[in-house]
Order: structure tokens, then C-alpha cells, then sequence
């Protein structure tokens, strides 16, 4: 059973390189195809949540768990391409930020640093929907919301693993001792 749960854990994890490869191909697009995206990015943080829980259900890292975070990170960029790609985000504006994101990973290599810098990235498409596809919007808040409750204990693990990794959880730990 867990190699059979380790195998759908890794389709999720292509099938969500699927959806990065299906909102680039929205770039260009304009605004009107903001609620068609901001579904596809829903679609893939679903996937997201689904090989996490049928990788941890295996046991054992599957064979493409390597490339979970990289494409969280497709996710990300890729929404903001399309932002960009449909006039909503001047190109000056993304330019900066990828670049200047670049520089301070090459600088400061951490996995905290680039979750950091990627998170108005991961956001910026449900801003806009906010205005531009309300609908949209708010299936995304309610998505939200239920994933927290479903997998409330794994975000919460995820933030700490931010803290750690930023050096955060290690002070506030070193602060809370008399």
C-alpha cells in the first residue's frame, strides 16, 4: 500500500507541474481570465496539500518529493506572471522584485528567505480577484478556510519550520527561558 500512495503522491506533484505549465500558458491573457487563474492556482494548492498528505501516508519520501517546494514556488511566480502578463502588475514592479529576490538568495541561500520573498508573489493574484473576480475570491477565501481546518496542525508546522529555518523560533525559545 504505502508504494502505491508514494506513486499518487508523485502524479499529484506532476499534475501540479501541470497546472504551473496551464497558468503560464494564461500569461498574455488579460484580466478578464483572472478567475480561470486564480481556479487553476487553487487547483494546485490543492494538489499541494494532496501529496503532502499521501507522502506523509507512505512513510518514505517518494522519488519527486524533491521537487515539492520548486514547484510551490512555480506556483507562486507563475500567478505573478500572469499578473504582469495581463497589465495588472507593471513588468518594472515584478522585474525588481524578481531580481532583487534573486540577488538575496544568492547572497542568503535559505529556504525561509525564499518563502519569504515569494509570498506577495503567492497572494498578489487573490488581491486582485478581490476586485477584478469576486466570485473567485472568495471560493479562494473559503478554500482557505477549509484547508485550515482540514490541515490546520500541518500550516502550523509549515510556520514553525519557517521560524526555525529563519532563525526566529531558536531566540524566541532562548527569550521565553528565565
Amino acid at each position: 500500500m504505502e508504494p502505491f500512495l508514494r506513486l499518487l503522491a508523485d502524479l499529484a506533484t506532476l499534475a501540479r507541474g501541470g497546472v504551473v505549465a496551464l497558468v503560464l500558458l494564461r500569461v498574455g491573457e488579460g484580466p478578464e481570465a483572472l478567475a480561470g487563474v486564480v481556479h487553476l492556482l487553487l487547483l494546485g494548492w490543492t494538489l499541494d496539500v494532496l501529496d503532502g498528505w499521501l507522502a506523509r501516508a507512505s512513510r518514505r519520501p517518494s522519488p519527486l518529493a524533491a521537487w515539492d517546494y520548486p514547484l510551490d514556488a512555480g506556483l507562486a511566480w507563475a500567478g505573478l506572471a500572469y499578473l504582469v502578463g495581463a497589465g495588472l502588475v507593471p513588468e518594472g514592479v515584478a522585474w525588481s522584485w524578481a531580481v532583487g529576490s534573486l540577488v538575496l538568495l544568492l547572497r542568503y541561500p535559505k529556504k525561509s528567505l525564499s518563502m519569504l520573498l515569494q509570498v506577495p508573489a503567492t497572494f498578489a493574484p487573490f488581491y486582485y480577484a478581490q476586485k477584478l473576480a469576486p466570485e473567485a475570491f472568495w471560493e479562494a477565501l473559503i478554500w482557505a478556510f477549509l484547508m485550515l481546518l482540514l490541515d490546520g496542525r500541518r500550516f502550523l508546522g509549515v510556520v514553525l519550520e519557517f521560524m526555525e529555518d529563519a532563525g526566529l523560533l531558536a531566540s524566541a525559545r532562548r527569550e521565553s527561558r528565565p
